[in-house]
C-alpha cells in the first residue's frame, strides 16, 4: 500500500533503523515508498516473511525488498533480504516513519467552537483540542494530549500526557486517565454500571458514584463500555490492549498487559490478573477471579474463578461451562463418536436376536 503523504525511506536508511543483515544488497540505492503483502508488493514497497506458509509467495514476490528472521535460510536470490530478529515488529517500525498522516499529527491550539469549563487547566501550546470539544470544569488535561472533534469531558477528570481521544469518546465525571491512553471513537468510559434491586414491585436503580481509573500506555477500540464503580474504582492495568465492542462492568480490576479481544463481556466487580488473554467473544460471570497468564479462547464462558498459569507457561481454558482446554477439547469429540457407537450397538443386538432365534 502507498502512502498518500509523498514520505520515503532508503534501503541503507531502513538496514541502518533497524540493525538488520542484508542479502542481496542492490548495486544502487534506491527507496521504499510503500508497505504490502508478499502476493502484492511491487518494487516500490517493503513486505515481511513470517511463516513457512508464505514461503511461495516470497519466491514469486515482487517487493523491492522483504523482511525475513535472522535465522532465514531459504536460497531466494531474486529480492533483497533484510534479517531481523522480529520481521514483523520491524515492519511496524517501518510503517511508523511512512505511514504518519497529517490527521495523526499533533497540531496543537483549541477550536472556536470547543466549549472549556470552569478550572480546567491545559497547555492551549502543547495540548489540541478539536472542533465542538467539550471539557468539563476542574478537569486537566496532560500536555501532548490530542481531543477530536466531538470528545465530551466531564467535570474533575484527569487525563495524562499524550494521550489521544478520538472522536466522540465520552468520559464521565471523576474519571482518570493516565500518560500515552489511546481510546478509539465512540467509546464510553465511566458510565453507569448495570445494577438494579428488585423490591417486589419494580427494579430500583443502584447509584453508581465511583469511578474509572485508566493506567499508562493502554488503547481502548472503538464503541466499548467502561462502567464507573458503585463505590471506589473500575481499573484498567497498565499495558492493557482492549478491541472493539467490549464491556466491561462496574468494579472491575484488570491487571497489566492483558489483551481483551472483540465483543468480550466482563461482569461487575471481577478481577482479572496480570498478562491474560480473553478471545473473542468471551463472557465473564460477576465476583470471579481470573489468575495471571490466563488465555482463554474464543467463546469462553467463565462461571467460577480460575488460577490461571506462570511466565512461560500459560494456562489454557475454553468451554462453556470454563475448564481447562485439552478436557474441552477431548469433551468435544466424544459426541461424535455416537453414531459410531450407535452402529455398534445395533450390530451386536441383531447379531444376539439372530443367536436367540
Amino acid at each position: 500500500m502507498l502512502n498518500f503523504h509523498g514520505v520515503q525511506i532508503s534501503i541503507s536508511q531502513i538496514v541502518s533503523k533497524l540493525g538488520a543483515e542484508i542479502l542481496n544488497a542492490p548495486s544502487d540505492e534506491f527507496f521504499i515508498n510503500g508497505l504490502a503483502s508478499l502476493a502484492e508488493a511491487n518494487q516500490e514497497e517493503l513486505s515481511f516473511f513470517h511463516h513457512e506458509r508464505y514461503l511461495n509467495d516470497l519466491k514469486s514476490t515482487k517487493a523491492g525488498a522483504v523482511l525475513v528472521p535472522s535465522e532465514f535460510k531459504e536460497p531466494i536470490k531474486h529480492v533483497p533480504l533484510l534479517k531481523v530478529k522480529s520481521p514483523s515488529l520491524a515492519f511496524n517500525e517501518i510503517a511508523k516513519h511512512l505511514y504518519t498522516s497529517n490527521d495523526e499529527s499533533h497540531v496543537t491550539g483549541i477550536h472556536e467552537t470547543a466549549i472549556i469549563g470552569k478550572g480546567v487547566k491545559l497547555d492551549p501550546q502543547s495540548v489540541s483540542v478539536g472542533p465542538y470539544v467539550v471539557i468539563g470544569s476542574d478537569t486537566e488535561i496532560g500536555d501532548g494530549t490530542k481531543l477530536s472533534a466531538g470528545v465530551r469531558i466531564g467535570n474533575n477528570i484527569s487525563i495524562g500526557k499524550k494521550c489521544s481521544l478520538f472522536p466522540n469518546v465520552v468520559v464521565y465525571d471523576r474519571s482518570q486517565i493516565g500518560n500515552n491512553v489511546q481510546v478509539h471513537g465512540g467509546t464510553v468510559i465511566g458510565s453507569d454500571g448495570f445494577g438494579y434491586e428488585f423490591d417486589g414491585v419494580c427494579h430500583q436503580k443502584i447509584i453508581h458514584f465511583g469511578y474509572v481509573t485508566i493506567e499508562d500506555d493502554v488503547e481502548i477500540g472503538a464503541n466499548c463500555t467502561i462502567d464507573r464503580g458503585r463505590f471506589g474504582k473500575t481499573q484498567i492495568g497498565q499495558g492493557t490492549k482492549i478491541d472493539n465492542l467490549c464491556q466491561v462492568g462496574h468494579n472491575v480490576v484488570i491487571g497489566k498487559h492483558c489483551i481483551v479481544v472483540a465483543d468480550t463481556a466482563i461482569g461487575g466487580s471481577s478481577e482479572i490478573g496480570d498478562f491474560v488473554t480473553m478471545a473473542a467473544q468471551v463472557g465473564v460471570a460477576g465476583h470471579i477471579e481470573i489468575g495471571p497468564y490466563s488465555v482463554l479462547v474464543a467463546r469462553t464462558g467463565v462461571t467460577k474463578s480460575l488460577p490461571g498459569g506462570e511466565p512461560n507457561k500459560p494456562a489454557f481454558y475454553s468451554g462453556f461451562p470454563v475448564g481447562p482446554h485439552e478436557e474441552k477439547r477431548k469433551e468435544m469429540v466424544y459426541p461424535r463418536k455416537i453414531p459410531k457407537i450407535l452402529s455398534r450397538l445395533k450390530s451386536m443386538e441383531e447379531r444376539v436376536t439372530k443367536s436367540e432365534g
